[in-house]
């Protein structure tokens, strides 16, 4: 016969799920503290970006998680809600955009699970055998924000250098050099395919503009949002056309600066191939990392300009 006490206890499942909830609760108000916050303590108000914000933030938050969530479900979990709300934090407030977040993924990645197992084992093995757990646990926590201020002074020097890319894509056409460079000089429309990346927010041009065809000369690409202007500084119908990048306005990149871009025409087996190049200036650390991302950026939009040149010179614009 059980006791009034007895009955007054609550299920062992309900007891569970209290656990469960309270557990998820923290591993995620945690990843939500750590991420958010050591986002804003290493910020640096130039845009660079290095190894500190795209691994070693990530494996804080993932060590601190681990050290608060005590099974590897809840750190799973409190780890993808807190990365997705501070994600959706981020990008709502205009501080990220789709595009980066997309590429930097592989590295936060790698950086949360290797905090995270380094956690849960430092947990397992140390913590929970130790004396006083919370009192470790908590000292550990608090030594984190530290060690990311620390590291980030450390490493920005060397990421406030900025770092000049050149990328080249060629256009081929059955056109004269005179008709591709009467259609390239001035593009009153540009539209094509928008892939995947322009979708999410790569800068999409819509049209070109030049006010003097002549050394000096501005030319003026829009964008959807935005714009960049070029100050002519070779001019030389119709072989070659070279500009210095002045000034632009294009959202959620304050990690690029643009430098110049140059337009090459020769003929080559009855056709005209144009080289188009663009240089850009990179405040994004590692370069072995993000080199080749940028790459894509910039072929992407290289990609677009010559489909709307395609149907321009066909006289489908």
């Amino acid at each position: 016969m059980s006791s009034p006490a007895d009955n007054s206890r609550p299920p062992a499942e309900e007891i569970d799920e209290r656990s469960v909830v309270r557990g998820l609760v923290a591993g995620v108000l945690t990843a939500i503290v750590f991420g958010l916050g050591g986002f804003f303590l290493i910020s640096d108000r130039t845009g660079a970006m290095g190894g500190v914000l795209f691994f070693l933030l990530p494996f804080a938050s993932g060590f601190a998680t681990a050290l608060v969530a005590r099974s590897r479900n809840l750190i799973i979990a409190s780890l993808l809600v807190g990365v997705a709300i501070c994600s959706a934090i981020l990008i709502l407030k205009g501080l990220e955009g789709w595009v980066c977040m997309l590429f930097s993924a592989p590295l936060v990645a790698f950086g949360l699970t290797v905090g995270a197992v380094l956690g849960a084992l430092i947990r397992r093995d140390f913590i929970e055998k130790s004396g006083r757990p919370n009192v470790m646990s908590g000292l550990l926590l608090l030594m984190l924000p530290l060690i990311l201020t620390g590291a980030n002074k450390v490493e920005e020097p060397a990421r406030r250098v900025p770092r000049a890319e050149t990328f080249t894509s060629v256009f081929v056409s059955e056109a004269s050099p005179e008709k591709v460079w009467d259609s390239i000089k001035v593009m009153d429309r540009v539209s094509g395919h928008k892939g995947f990346l322009m979708r999410i927010g790569l800068p999409v041009p819509v049209s070109c503009s030049i006010d003097r065809e002549e050394v000096g000369g501005i030319r003026r690409c829009n964008f959807e949002h935005g714009y960049i202007e070029e100050r002519i500084t070779e001019w030389n119908p119709p072989h070659s056309m070279k500009l210095e990048i002045t000034s632009w306005d294009v959202p959620g990149r304050p990690w690029l600066d643009f430098k110049d871009a140059t337009y090459e025409l020769h003929q080559e087996n009855g056709r005209t191939l144009m080289t188009r190049t663009t240089t850009i200036v990179s405040r994004l650390m590692p370069a072995w990392y993000w080199r080749r991302f940028e790459k894509i950026g910039v072929e992407t939009e290289h990609d677009y300009l010559f489909q709307a040149l395609s149907k321009k010179i066909a006289g489908r614009e």
